[in-house]
């Protein structure tokens, strides 16, 4: 399981649905094998072909959905790359 690095307190400030896990961008990018910062600069730069769009945007920073991340995931294995 991956370690989710979001607090509960945070979490029940916003409306998560029930079966949904929440990522915040180190999780995210150890569900990814990035580092946290390589997820930051994807953001920074509106780079959305390696990492998903966020779920939220939250002051604390941007959060994802982990049914989001495994759908986002099928997709891009279903795709192929190249020209």
């Amino acid at each position: 399981m991956i370690l989710v690095m979001v607090k509960e307190a945070d979490l029940d400030r916003i409306d998560v649905p029930e079966d949904f896990e929440v990522l915040d961008a180190t999780a995210l990018g150890k569900r990814l094998g990035f580092k946290r910062d390589t997820v930051f600069a994807y953001l920074s730069r509106r780079n959305f072909r390696r990492i998903p769009r966020p779920n939220r945007q939250l002051a604390m920073g941007p959060l994802w959905y982990e049914q989001s991340v495994r759908e986002w995931e099928a997709k891009e294995v279903s795709q192929p790359r190249g020209k």
